[in-house]
Protein backbone atom coordinates (compact mmCIF):
# COMPACT_ATOMS: atom_id res chain seq x y z
CA UNK A 1 0.00 0.00 0.00
CA UNK A 2 0.97 3.65 -0.86
CA UNK A 3 1.34 5.64 2.64
CA UNK A 4 0.38 8.64 1.69
CA UNK A 5 -2.87 7.69 -0.41
CA UNK A 6 -3.72 4.20 1.44
CA UNK A 7 -4.34 2.79 -2.07
CA UNK A 8 -2.45 -0.31 -4.13
CA UNK A 9 0.90 1.11 -5.49
CA UNK A 10 1.87 0.60 -9.18
CA UNK A 11 3.33 -3.03 -9.17
CA UNK A 12 0.18 -4.11 -7.19
CA UNK A 13 -1.49 -2.45 -10.47
CA UNK A 14 -0.09 -4.17 -12.55
CA UNK A 15 0.00 -7.57 -10.99
CA UNK A 16 -3.85 -6.65 -11.00
CA UNK A 17 -4.27 -6.03 -14.48
CA UNK A 18 -2.31 -9.77 -15.36
CA UNK A 19 -5.07 -11.51 -12.87
CA UNK A 20 -8.13 -9.37 -14.78
CA UNK A 21 -6.47 -10.06 -18.21
CA UNK A 22 -6.63 -13.67 -17.18
CA UNK A 23 -10.56 -13.57 -15.86
CA UNK A 24 -11.32 -10.95 -19.08
CA UNK A 25 -10.64 -13.70 -21.31
CA UNK A 26 -13.10 -15.89 -19.98
CA UNK A 27 -16.25 -13.64 -19.44
CA UNK A 28 -15.30 -10.98 -21.98
CA UNK A 29 -16.01 -8.36 -19.94
CA UNK A 30 -15.76 -5.03 -20.89
CA UNK A 31 -13.52 -2.90 -18.85
CA UNK A 32 -11.82 0.80 -18.49
CA UNK A 33 -8.53 1.92 -17.38
CA UNK A 34 -8.11 5.95 -16.54
CA UNK A 35 -5.19 7.41 -15.67
CA UNK A 36 -5.31 10.66 -13.76
CA UNK A 37 -2.68 13.10 -13.49
CA UNK A 38 -3.08 15.81 -10.49
CA UNK A 39 -1.93 19.05 -12.11
CA UNK A 40 0.24 21.33 -9.92
CA UNK A 41 1.73 18.89 -7.22
CA UNK A 42 5.39 19.95 -7.74
CA UNK A 43 4.52 23.66 -7.20
CA UNK A 44 2.15 23.20 -4.32
CA UNK A 45 4.94 21.05 -2.86
CA UNK A 46 7.38 24.20 -3.58
CA UNK A 47 5.35 27.05 -2.42
CA UNK A 48 3.42 25.42 0.52
CA UNK A 49 5.14 22.69 1.41
CA UNK A 50 5.48 19.04 1.69
CA UNK A 51 2.37 19.01 3.68
CA UNK A 52 0.42 20.52 1.53
CA UNK A 53 1.22 18.48 -1.71
CA UNK A 54 0.20 15.21 1.08
CA UNK A 55 -3.39 16.83 1.22
CA UNK A 56 -3.78 17.43 -2.39
CA UNK A 57 -2.69 13.70 -2.60
CA UNK A 58 -4.97 12.40 -0.31
CA UNK A 59 -7.79 14.64 -1.57
CA UNK A 60 -7.43 12.81 -4.79
CA UNK A 61 -7.21 9.32 -3.09
CA UNK A 62 -10.62 10.48 -1.52
CA UNK A 63 -12.55 11.66 -4.49
CA UNK A 64 -11.13 8.50 -6.27
CA UNK A 65 -12.65 5.95 -3.52
CA UNK A 66 -16.03 8.54 -3.38
CA UNK A 67 -16.14 8.58 -7.07
CA UNK A 68 -16.00 4.43 -7.66
CA UNK A 69 -18.18 1.12 -7.51
CA UNK A 70 -16.92 -1.13 -5.24
CA UNK A 71 -15.66 -3.54 -7.70
CA UNK A 72 -13.65 -0.63 -9.04
CA UNK A 73 -9.60 -0.97 -8.35
CA UNK A 74 -7.34 1.89 -7.63
CA UNK A 75 -3.57 2.96 -7.29
CA UNK A 76 -1.17 5.14 -6.89
CA UNK A 77 1.20 4.39 -9.70
CA UNK A 78 3.26 7.51 -9.40
CA UNK A 79 4.14 10.76 -7.71
CA UNK A 80 1.19 12.80 -8.87
CA UNK A 81 -0.32 9.78 -10.71
CA UNK A 82 -3.32 7.28 -10.34
CA UNK A 83 -4.80 4.70 -12.13
CA UNK A 84 -8.23 3.43 -11.97
CA UNK A 85 -9.61 -0.15 -13.65
CA UNK A 86 -13.33 0.63 -13.78
CA UNK A 87 -15.11 -3.25 -14.03
CA UNK A 88 -18.14 -3.62 -16.88
CA UNK A 89 -17.73 0.21 -18.30
CA UNK A 90 -16.70 1.40 -22.23
CA UNK A 91 -15.18 4.94 -22.75
CA UNK A 92 -18.94 6.18 -22.89
CA UNK A 93 -19.38 5.06 -19.39
CA UNK A 94 -15.78 5.87 -18.06
CA UNK A 95 -16.21 9.60 -19.51
CA UNK A 96 -19.04 9.88 -17.35
CA UNK A 97 -16.93 8.46 -14.41
CA UNK A 98 -14.47 11.08 -15.40
CA UNK A 99 -16.80 13.85 -14.80
CA UNK A 100 -18.36 12.62 -11.80
CA UNK A 101 -14.53 12.48 -10.48
CA UNK A 102 -13.56 15.70 -11.39
CA UNK A 103 -16.59 17.46 -9.87
CA UNK A 104 -15.83 15.47 -6.54
CA UNK A 105 -11.73 17.04 -6.65
CA UNK A 106 -13.07 20.90 -7.62
CA UNK A 107 -11.06 22.68 -7.15
CA UNK A 108 -8.41 20.56 -7.91
CA UNK A 109 -7.60 19.76 -11.44
CA UNK A 110 -5.89 16.96 -12.52
CA UNK A 111 -5.79 15.22 -16.48
CA UNK A 112 -6.92 11.86 -17.07
CA UNK A 113 -6.41 9.65 -20.04
CA UNK A 114 -9.36 7.14 -21.08
CA UNK A 115 -9.26 3.81 -22.89
CA UNK A 116 -11.32 0.55 -23.00
CA UNK A 117 -10.67 -3.26 -24.47
CA UNK A 118 -12.21 -2.48 -26.96
CA UNK A 119 -9.40 -0.25 -28.16
CA UNK A 120 -6.48 -2.87 -28.07
CA UNK A 121 -5.78 -6.65 -26.95
CA UNK A 122 -4.52 -6.61 -23.48
CA UNK A 123 -5.23 -4.14 -20.46
CA UNK A 124 -1.72 -3.35 -20.26
CA UNK A 125 -1.78 -2.20 -23.56
CA UNK A 126 -5.70 -0.54 -22.84
CA UNK A 127 -3.12 1.26 -19.35
CA UNK A 128 -0.82 2.63 -22.11
CA UNK A 129 -3.13 3.81 -24.05
CA UNK A 130 -4.87 5.83 -21.44
CA UNK A 131 -1.21 7.03 -20.15
CA UNK A 132 -0.54 8.61 -23.52
CA UNK A 133 -3.90 10.44 -23.76
CA UNK A 134 -3.64 11.61 -20.46
CA UNK A 135 0.06 13.01 -21.50
CA UNK A 136 -1.55 14.39 -24.94
CA UNK A 137 -3.67 16.70 -22.59
CA UNK A 138 -0.95 17.65 -20.58
CA UNK A 139 0.96 18.53 -23.77
CA UNK A 140 -2.18 20.33 -25.16
CA UNK A 141 -2.43 22.46 -21.83
CA UNK A 142 1.03 23.35 -22.07
CA UNK A 143 0.80 24.50 -25.30
CA UNK A 144 -2.44 26.57 -24.82
CA UNK A 145 -0.70 28.05 -21.72
CA UNK A 146 2.11 29.16 -23.58
CA UNK A 147 0.27 30.73 -26.42
CA UNK A 148 -1.27 32.91 -23.69
CA UNK A 149 1.43 34.06 -22.64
Amino acid sequence: MDPLSDLAGAEQFEALLTREELRRARTGETLAVAVVDLDGLRDVNARHGAAAGTEMLRTCAEALRRSVRGVDELARTGPDEFSVLLHATDARRAAAWVERFEDMLDPVTCAVGLADTAEAPTLMDVAAIARRRMEFVQTMRKLRRAREV
